[in-house]
């Protein structure tokens, strides 16, 4: 990972690892190390990725035989991996673009004020490419729905949605007074696979959307490329002071 030197007076450290797809695996390894290096007292960072295959993730806190379907899994050649943050289980494919931002407490007073403050962030940056719904804010909802549901079939109202579906959601995890919240912007959303994967019908509601399944801004545009977007998180993730 290189880290490029803050553009202006902002302390934030960007690692563009998008521009090198990695497993699962590497990918949860290096977040995991992205918050053990805020923890011990390293600037905050933002981390920009993608996925070499596609690949499912599962919350800390989930057992992989409630959450999936093991032998959809192997049928399909799909690996899992555990994430270093909570939520439901959540299929990553190759043309998505993840974000883990890691921040000492100072950032944040807290899950809540981190949760929305990144969430914020995020919206700025893809508000200049697609219509959005408001920024979420509030209170954050419990989830209390069934634990076999994926994370694109629930929609808990604390996530950046378009037209009322789940665009980018986001999961957290704090340790020595640093926290992690990571989470995936798709492009598409493989509706049958997620479901299959988990054991559901393939033609079991997903209230998820892609950026490439959204109007632009404009009629002449196409949709943004992962680097367009990359650009936009840094730029606004720099305009919040760290």
């Amino acid at each position: 990972m290189k880290a490029d030197s803050p553009a202006s007076g902002a302390e934030l450290r960007l690692f563009a690892d998008w521009e090198a797809p990695a497993d699962g695996p590497a990918n949860m390894r290096r977040d995991r190390a992205l918050l053990e290096e805020v923890a011990a007292g390293a600037p905050p960072a933002l981390r920009l990725y993608r996925w070499s295959r596609p690949t499912l993730t599962l919350g800390h806190g989930q057992a992989a035989g409630d959450a999936t379907d093991p032998e959809a899994l192997t049928a399909f050649g799909v690996p899992w991996v555990r994430r270093p943050t909570g939520g439901r289980a959540l299929l990553h494919l190759p043309d998505e673009l993840t974000y883990a931002f890691a921040a000492p407490r100072g950032w944040a007073t807290g899950v809540r004020a981190g949760y929305f403050r990144v969430m914020g962030s995020i919206w700025r940056a893809l508000s200049r490419f697609v219509r959005l719904d408001p920024p979420p804010a509030g209170a954050l909802p419990r989830d209390t729905a069934s634990p076999r549901l994926p994370c694109h079939a629930v929609a808990t109202g604390h996530e950046i949605t378009a037209r009322g579906r789940k665009l980018v959601a986001g999961a957290q995890r704090w340790r020595r007074g640093a926290f992690l919240q990571h989470g995936s912007i798709p492009w598409t959303v493989d509706r049958a696979l997620t479901n299959t994967l988990a054991g559901l019908p393939a033609d079991s509601p997903v209230d998820a959307v892609g950026l490439a399944e959204l109007p632009a801004l404009s009629p002449r545009d196409a949709p943004p490329s992962v680097e367009d977007v990359a650009i936009a998180l840094e730029a606004s993730f720099r305009r919040s002071p760290c």
